[in-house]
């Protein structure tokens, strides 16, 4: 499927360990962004691991280039395991440090990677999260279980499908909320002006 406007996304794979089927997932949804005819990064939080939010490593490069990445993504997909019925702790970690005005009006996707259908447990989770930071939730999320997933193959058709349209209708998002992303930085400048 090819999308109307290329566009920049983002892909945040919250699985603690570096080789791990979310890790795999999140590759596929930067295919599937590139066939789309868009760019991705992939930033796996296993191979960069983020300091606990509020410690005297706030300020680290690590953080700076996290949260360059998501100003410079159109949108975003977030890509977790599901741990215990919720998303992974690192992923909660690096939410937390980013910025409102970086995601308010951004397009988010969620991909949730578990044993069973109860991972969508982590989506619903992450959906609210996404807009309690004021990011725009995809309509379609993907879940992705066990036996839908082969270690250097492919997902399952119906699942695949799904991410697929997440991936267009994050494009579709991007364009639509490109003038209140703008009218967003606008506002918060124009506040940041009338209180020095």
């Amino acid at each position: 499927m090819i999308a109307a406007e290329p566009c920049r996304i983002l892909v945040l794979g919250g699985a603690a360990a570096p080789f791990s089927r979310t890790r795999s997932v999140a590759e596929l949804v930067c295919r599937e962004t590139a066939e789309a005819g868009s760019t991705s990064v992939l930033r796996d939080l296993a191979e960069y691991p983020l300091p606990l939010l509020h410690t005297e490593a706030d300020g680290s490069s690590v953080l700076t280039d996290l949260r360059a990445q998501a100003e410079w993504a159109d949108g975003m997909v977030l890509v977790t395991p599901c741990y215990h019925g919720s998303y992974s702790g690192i992923l909660k970690n690096c939410l937390d440090h980013l910025r409102g005005d970086a995601l308010r009006g951004k397009p988010v996707g969620v991909v949730s990677v578990g044993a069973s259908l109860t991972a969508v447990q982590a989506s619903e989770h992450l959906r609210a999260v996404a807009r309690a930071l004021g990011c725009v939730t995809a309509p379609t999320q993907a879940v992705v279980v066990d036996g839908s997933l082969t270690w250097g193959k492919d997902l399952d058709p119906e699942t695949r499908h799904r991410i697929t349209r997440m991936i267009v209708e994050l494009h579709a998002l991007a364009g639509a909320t490109a003038l209140l992303r703008q009218s967003a930085a606008t506002v918060d400048a124009l506040s940041s002006a009338d209180h020095p």
